[in-house]
């Protein structure tokens, strides 16, 4: 079920879009650069909000450059880490040994030595993080600030 901020997020890039529609060649215009610069942003937030145990999940967030499609635009904010699902969403742990030594308070990961750590024995359940649905509401934000400038500054073109 969507969310009273999405729906009334929705309302207004509806209202946006038919607005700029109304004006020829506007939409077309405008559009692409704001969906490029609003999930550049969401790309940002996301990256902020990834836990950077290697850095791996963090370097992987990509976007594209929108694209038009039947009735708009798209552009695409992803990350293709093989585990960012378990970061996003959370999981659970799974009682399970690991091969390492603790070198100093950072723990090494050897899969040849004898010693190790037990994981999952004290947590069940590891928390998601819910980086990009965070980063794309923080970016729907931007979307609409954004938009509303443009219509004010299309409208002032418009009216002269």
């Amino acid at each position: 079920m969507a969310g009273s901020n999405q729906i009334r997020n929705k309302a207004i890039m509806d209202k946006f879009i038919k607005q700029l529609k109304a004006i020829p060649g506007e939409f077309d215009r405008v559009a692409p650069k704001i969906l490029d610069e609003t999930v550049s942003v969401a790309e940002t937030y996301a990256k902020d909000l990834t836990p950077a145990v290697t850095g791996d999940a963090k370097a992987k967030w990509q976007t594209t450059k929108s694209y038009k499609v039947a009735n708009g635009f798209k552009a695409r904010l992803f990350n293709n880490s093989a585990y960012i699902g378990y970061i996003n969403n959370g999981h659970r742990m799974e009682q399970h040994f690991v091969p390492g030594e603790w070198v100093g308070n950072k723990f090494e990961y050897d899969p040849f030595s004898k010693e190790g750590v037990l994981m999952g024995s004290k947590t069940k359940y590891v928390k998601g993080k819910f980086m990009l649905e965070k980063a794309t509401g923080r970016a729907e934000k931007y979307l609409v600030n954004k938009a509303n400038k443009e219509i004010e500054e299309i409208k002032k073109r418009y009216e002269k």
